[in-house]
This record gives C-alpha cells, sequence and structure tokens, in this order.
C-alpha cells in the first residue's frame, strides 16, 4: 500500500530503552520521572500513586509540543499554516518522512510505551510491605492504559508497527519486523481488558485534583473507542453502556452540569474536570519538559501570550465556513471571528515588557493567524492570570498547566449513538442512541434530531472535537475514497487565495520515520505476534 506521501528514501524505527544499550542515544532524551528501577522503592501507597505521574505528560511532550496538531488537525484540514512554517508542509501534504513531526510522534508513542513497559516489568520488585495490592494493581493498571492508548495512536497512523512487550528483550535484538495491524489491536484489547480490572473505580466530583489519574471507567470509555475503530459494533455499544449507566462522567454544562458550559472545559482552573475521561497532564512548574505549548501555538497575537511566537497555527478556511450549523455554541469556542468577546482571556495592553493586563479580550481582523481571517480559540488562555489560569512556566517559552484531551465524554456518548447505528449506512430512531446523540447538540444550543445518520454523527463529531486531533483518524475510518473526495474538496488557502490538494495515495497512513531503516530494515517486513 501507498502511504498518504510518496516517499523515495529509506523508512525505519527508533523506540526509547531505559536501559543502557548501543542505541540508547536514539531514543525519549527524558524519561517519565520516577520510572521504577529496583532502586526505587515505594513504601506506602500514596507514593506509589504518584510514581506514575510522569506517563500522563512529560513522555508526550515531543508530540504535544507541535507534531500532534500537525498531524492530526492540519493534515484532516482543520487547521492551516502557510508555507513559511513546518505547518504548512502538513496543509499541502509536502512533508517528507524525514519531518521532524513524524519522528516526534512515533519516539513520544514508543518513549511511552518503554516507560510503561518498564513500570510492568519492575513495579512489583519495587514495592515495599506496606503498600496495598490494591494500590499496586492499580499502577499496573495505569501503564497497561498508557501502552494501550500509545499504541492505539501507532496503528492508527502507521498499520503495522513492532510490539514492544519487553524493553530488555527488545534492547538485545532491536532489528525486527512490525506486527500486523488485527495483532497491534487484540494487544490494546488485552491491555485495557487489564487496566479495566485493576484500576480504581472512581465518582468524579468537583475535586478535580483527584480525577488526574485514570479510572477503570477510562479504560471502559477507551475501550468502546477502540472496538468502534474495528467495526465491533455490539462491543462497543456494550462498553460504552456500561461507562454512562455507571454516572461517573458528566457533560459540562449539560442536562447534569448545567451551571457550567463548552466553554468551561478550556479554563485551566477546570483540568480534570467531570467530563475529562482521560488527559495529558501539564504542570507549567518551570522545567521545559512540564509544559503546555498550545496557548502559544494557537493564540492569535502576542499581546495573548508570555512569548512572541503566537499565530502559528490557524482555523482553515474548510473549519471557518463548513463545519459549524448556525447558532452552534462550540463554533465561538473554537476558533474567533472579529467582534468575538471573550471574557476570562487576559491580554497585554500593548507589546511593552511591562504593559498592563486587561481582562476580557475582543478579537479584531487585524490581529488574524496566517491571513485565515481568523484565529484559534480552544486552548488559547491568555496571560497568566492566576484565578483562571494558574502559574505558567518562566516567560522565555510561555508553556502553562493547560491538560491536553485525549478523551472526552462527549466523544463517548457519540461513540455509543455510533455504535447503536452499527454502521456506515442507514439511519437509526433508537432511543438510547438519540439521547446521546441530542445531549451533546443541546448543550451545544442546536436542535435535537428525531432520526440520525452516520453522516450526522461524522459532522458532529468534528465539531465537538476540532482542534482536538480527532478529525484525521475519523476520516481513516471511512472509505479511502470518500476521505480522499472530502480532502481534496477542502478549501486549503487564505481568506483570500483558495487551494486546493491531489492526493495520490491509496491510504492515509503516515511514512515510518526515515531516520531509522540504517538501523532496523525489517521495519517493513510484517510477522505475526507471539502473545504471552
Amino acid at each position: 500500500m501507498k502511504n498518504i506521501l510518496k516517499i523515495n528514501s529509506a523508512i525505519a524505527m527508533a523506540l526509547i530503552l531505559l536501559i543502557s544499550s548501543s542505541c540508547s542515544q536514539d531514543f525519549l532524551d527524558v524519561p517519565a520521572e520516577g520510572t521504577p528501577t529496583i532502586g526505587n522503592y515505594y513504601d506506602s501507597d500514596s507514593k506509589l500513586d504518584n510514581a506514575s505521574n510522569g506517563l500522563y505528560g512529560i513522555v508526550w511532550f515531543n508530540m504535544n509540543k507541535s507534531a500532534f496538531y500537525g498531524i492530526t488537525d492540519v493534515i484532516s484540514g482543520n487547521m492551516y499554516a502557510s508555507q513559511y512554517n513546518d505547518f504548512g508542509k502538513f496543509t499541502d501534504l509536502s512533508f517528507t518522512n524525514s519531518q521532524a513531526f513524524i519522528s516526534d510522534a512515533w519516539r513520544s508513542c514508543f518513549g511511552a510505551i518503554a516507560n510503561s513497559n518498564a513500570y510492568i516489568s519492575n513495579l512489583p520488585q519495587s514495592v515495599g510491605p506496606n503498600v496495598s495490592k490494591e494500590a499496586l494493581n492499580n499502577a499496573l493498571g495505569e501503564s497497561h492504559f498508557i501502552r494501550a492508548f500509545s499504541y492505539f495512536f501507532l496503528v492508527r497512523l502507521w498499520g503495522n508497527v513492532p510490539i514492544i512487550e519487553n524493553n530488555a528483550d527488545y534492547s538485545k535484538n532491536f532489528v525486527i519486523p512490525s506486527n500486523p495491524t488485527e495483532d497491534v489491536y487484540k494487544f490494546i484489547e488485552n491491555d485495557l481488558k487489564f487496566a479495566i480490572a485493576n484500576l480504581r473505580t472512581k465518582n468524579r466530583g468537583s475535586d478535580y485534583a483527584s480525577n488526574a489519574h485514570v479510572s477503570s471507567g477510562s479504560a471502559k470509555a477507551f475501550l468502546a473507542k477502540v472496538y468502534l475503530y474495528q467495526k465491533k459494533y455490539d462491543l462497543a455499544r456494550q462498553m460504552a453502556q456500561e461507562v454512562i449507566n455507571s454516572g461517573e462522567f458528566k457533560l459540562l454544562g449539560g442536562e447534569e452540569l448545567p451551571t457550567k458550559s463548552f466553554a468551561d472545559l478550556f479554563l485551566q482552573k477546570n483540568n480534570n474536570n467531570e467530563e475529562s475521561i482521560f488527559s495529558w497532564q501539564w504542570t507549567g512548574a518551570g522545567t521545559y519538559f512540564e509544559g503546555n505549548f498550545s496557548n502559544t501555538l494557537f493564540a492569535p497575537e502576542n499581546r495573548l501570550v508570555e512569548t512572541t511566537y503566537s499565530g502559528q497555527i490557524a482555523p482553515s478556511q474548510d473549519l471557518i465556513h463548513n463545519v459549524f450549523e448556525d447558532g452552534d455554541k462550540r463554533r465561538k469556542e473554537t476558533f474567533m471571528l472579529p467582534g468575538d468577546f471573550y471574557p476570562n482571556l487576559t491580554y497585554a495592553q500593548t507589546l511593552a515588557v511591562d504593559s498592563p493586563l486587561i481582562l476580557g479580550y475582543t478579537f479584531a481582523i487585524e490581529n488574524e493567524a496566517q491571513s485565515s481571517g481568523a484565529g484559534l480559540k480552544k486552548y488559547v488562555i491568555g496571560k497568566e492570570n492566576l484565578p483562571i489560569t494558574g502559574p505558567f512556566n518562566p516567560p522565555f517559552n510561555g508553556e502553562s498547566s493547560m491538560n491536553s484531551y485525549m478523551m472526552r465524554y462527549a466523544e463517548l456518548l457519540l461513540i455509543h449513538a455510533e455504535a447503536i447505528l452499527g454502521g456506515q449506512s442507514g439511519s437509526t430512531t433508537d432511543a438510547m442512541a438519540l439521547k446521546s446523540f441530542n445531549a451533546v447538540r443541546l448543550r451545544a444550543g442546536l436542535p435535537v434530531k428525531a432520526s440520525i445518520s452516520f453522516d450526522d454523527i461524522f459532522k458532529e463529531r468534528r465539531a465537538e472535537l476540532a482542534c482536538e486531533g480527532d478529525y484525521y483518524f475519523d476520516l481513516g475510518r471511512l472509505p479511502f475514497a470518500k476521505a480522499k473526495a472530502i480532502l481534496e474538496a477542502q478549501n486549503r488557502g487564505d481568506k483570500v487565495t483558495e487551494k486546493h490538494i491531489s492526493i495520490s495515495a491509496s491510504n492515509l497512513l503516515l511514512p515510518y520515520p526515515a531516520d531509522d531503516l540504517i538501523k532496523n530494515p525489517k521495519l517493513t517486513e510484517v510477522a505475526p505476534y507471539t502473545f504471552k
């Protein structure tokens, strides 16, 4: 099969190793803080509960700083950038397999896998007699969840990839073939089933700090998504229904939490709220690898950020004109148009270092990003304003502690509706499917539907999850001819010049990172995985 991009150079892979090896320099520079070895000894449940914090943030830094959005929302046509920065190469698909974004995504995923493997292998020998079995099982469940999440990214981006279950074995022989997608999905399912059985259950409430780590319900929700991608609709429906019935998660601004809104999802003070199923966690504590760059990348102008690096990406013309229905409250919280006012955004009056700060920002056309006539709003939190944003990293890099959503309850409701529909044809009037689907629309201020099709759900997913990294993967679930037609019909230019792309590939998979086949010439080979 061809990839989404034609390539001529050799391709290969690099993973992270947490142990010394001849190729360790190729892997993630900074392993998760507190990664266990025999020398790390956890003598209490509380210490063990915090041991896995790095799996939620630092291992994802290389992807989060730019690759995540370049690969997902820029390729898919939700975001736009000109040819003046690296994001532009993903707008017109002129990127090559030596692009840093490609290797950053690859190494973040395998870095998280290797860190998870280290926990799974070493934690049982690294706990003291005062640590409960429940705490140990929960920590192992977290590790299996993160490994499953990582492989879900990999299999959707690259298809066949190597399954690495043991770091020590891999360090002895890293010239190995990839494993087929069906084996990768089976591995993911096994990890999530382990996580479901071993993670703690939670009742998520207003104590948001206690919600940062995943729960058994998080694993069930994520398994529902994995089932959906494999078209295992009955299993996806069953798993989604279990999560809904549990009451663990709630829709902010929905029937159960009417005092909040869609906009509240993207305030730092609401990190780990009732709707968050799994999020990357950023501390903004002053260390380069621990902050979120999204405010800096997305904010349309420098007065909103702590650096001079704003407006690297903009909303695409397709997102601006073709996604949101009239009256959709999500539009304003996804991208800014001239005249839009945001009461919680703090900005500098001028670009002077000692400029006074003003609360309440109105977007003006002269501050458009990338000549788009607009600016992104999701994940834009403005200048440091402690009651809303919390502390930022030092101004030299402008990182924040805003979480990055990887799955929200709104998506689970749409998964539930799609699983009940059971395919990409026909429609349904099933009451449970309509209840889940319409709950998302009602929060957005839109009228309910009495019957829904796959296209209805597909469009609703795009509006709900725009600029959160899902639309690229949704396109990958379509018959390729349909996805190709959607991508080629999009206006990928700015507000003045209309541009279109032409795709000659036969799927939407990415090329493997170009700097690795030299080390592993077997990467393009495929062999069944031997399950333990």
